[in-house]
């Protein structure tokens, strides 16, 4: 699936890269793998925002923040 599908209905800005081709939406950093797309969610004790660069080290195609 492209990432453009998955946000067909909402606003969004691309900051870098473009459309790109997604194979899995997740929010857990630790079960990234390659053509995912990476959902940075703000909890009481953790901060997805703060594995972002990880998870372009795992291979993800695009970060959600």
């Amino acid at each position: 699936m492209k990432l453009s599908s998955l946000l067909e209905r909402i606003d969004y800005e691309v900051l870098e890269g473009g459309d790109c081709e997604i194979t899995g939406l997740v929010y857990d950093s630790r079960k990234v793998k390659k053509g995912d797309v990476f959902v940075c969610i703000k909890g009481a004790a953790f901060d997805g925002h703060d594995k972002a660069d990880e998870v372009l080290m795992k291979g993800a195609s695009a970060i959600i923040v």
